[in-house]
C-alpha cells in the first residue's frame, strides 16, 4: 500500500510512519524543506516537497496513492483556513480517481464538549468544539459529504510520549524542582493515549472498508490532574503541585490551542477497540507513567 502523510516529521506523524513501514508499506510524506526530507528519509519514507499552505504543491501526488493520512497542522493563526483549503484541494484531486480515496483525518477530542453528569463521551456524542478548534468539525462535515473520499477520523486524546504530552511536562516539572502550571484544576479529568499505541490505531483504520468510520482514540478512559500528579510524584519520590493558571486577557480565542486542557473529559474506549480490534499496549496508568516518565 502506498501511504502518503502529512505531519510526518512530528511526534505522532514519525510514529505512524514506522507503523506503516513495519507493516511493509510504502510511505511518501510531504515534506516543506530540506530538514524535513532528511528526517522522513531516515525513517525508512520517501520525501515529497510541498507545503500545506500550497496544496496545489501536492494534492495530485496524494490522490494517486492508495491512501492519504493527514497529521499536519501549522499552528498559526490561519492554521484553520489552510487545514480546510488543503482538505478541499485533496478533496477535488480525488474526483478523478476510479475508487474512492482512502483518507485518515485527524481531529480531536477538544471538539467534544466536557463530559456531563457522568456520562461518557462517545463517537456519537455531538461536537460542541472549542472556537480554535471549530474548522475541524466544518472540515469533517465536508468531507464527509459525497463519494471522492472513504473517510476515517481519528480524535486522539491527550497523546503521551517521553518528550510530549501532559506525564512529559509533569516529569519535566519535577525534575525543575518546580510547579506543573495548567489550564486546568488538579479535578479536570483529561484521556490520554500513548503515541505508539495511537500509531498502531491508524494502522488499523487504513485496514477498515467501511466508508465512513469515527474512532475515538483513548487508552486511558479519564483521569484527574491531581491523580496523575500524584503518580508522578510517587514514581519519583518527590511532591508534584499543581498549579492552575488563567489565560493571559489578550488571548484571542479563535488561536487559543491551550484551551483544550481546561475541559473534563472521561470517554468510552470500547468503540475503537471492538470496531478495529485496537488493543492498546499502555491501557493503566500505572503501565504509562512508569514507561513515559524517567
Amino acid at each position: 500500500m502506498d501511504v502518503f502523510v502529512t505531519g510526518g516529521t512530528g511526534s505522532i506523524g514519525a510514529a505512524v510512519v514506522k507503523k506503516l513501514l513495519q507493516e511493509d508499506g510504502r510511505v511518501i510524506g510531504l515534506a516543506r524543506s530540506d530538514t524535513a526530507s532528511e528526517k522522513l528519509r531516515a525513517l525508512g519514507a520517501s520525501a515529497f516537497p510541498g507545503d500545506l499552505r500550497n496544496p496545489d504543491s501536492w494534492v495530485e501526488r496524494a490522490a494517486s496513492c492508495d491512501a492519504v493520512v493527514h497529521m499536519g497542522a501549522t499552528f498559526s493563526e490561519d492554521m484553520g483556513r489552510i487545514d480546510r483549503r488543503s482538505m478541499l484541494g485533496l478533496k477535488q484531486a480525488a474526483k478523478h480517481r476510479k475508487q474512492p480515496l482512502k483518507v485518515v483525518y485527524t481531529g480531536g477530542i477538544w471538539l467534544y464538549p466536557s463530559s456531563r453528569n457522568g456520562q461518557l463521551i462517545t463517537e456519537k456524542t455531538p461536537f460542541a468544539p472549542l472556537p480554535a478548534f471549530r474548522f475541524m468539525a466544518e472540515t469533517i462535515r465536508t468531507l464527509s459529504h459525497g463519494t471522492d473520499m472513504n473517510l476515517t477520523v481519528v480524535h486522539p486524546a491527550l497523546v503521551c510520549s517521553r518528550e510530549i504530552g501532559p506525564i512529559a511536562a509533569m516529569t519535566k516539572a519535577l525534575q525543575s524542582e518546580q510547579p506543573f502550571e495548567t489550564r486546568a484544576t488538579p479535578d479536570t479529568v483529561w484521556p490520554l493515549v500513548e503515541t505508539n499505541d495511537l500509531a498502531s490505531l491508524y494502522l488499523l483504520a487504513l485496514k477498515q472498508a467501511r466508508f465512513r468510520l469515527t474512532l475515538i482514540a483513548s487508552s486511558i478512559p479519564g483521569i484527574s490532574v491531581g491523580h496523575l500528579a500524584s503518580h508522578i510524584s510517587a514514581r519519583h519520590g518527590k511532591l508534584l503541585d499543581v498549579v492552575s493558571v488563567a489565560a493571559p486577557s489578550d488571548t484571542n480565542p479563535d488561536t487559543d490551542w491551550s484551551a483544550g486542557y481546561t475541559l473534563s473529559q472521561t470517554v468510552d474506549t470500547s468503540h475503537a477497540q471492538r470496531v478495529t480490534g485496537w488493543r492498546p499496549e499502555l491501557s493503566a496508568i500505572e503501565d504509562l507513567v512508569v514507561t513515559l516518565s524517567r
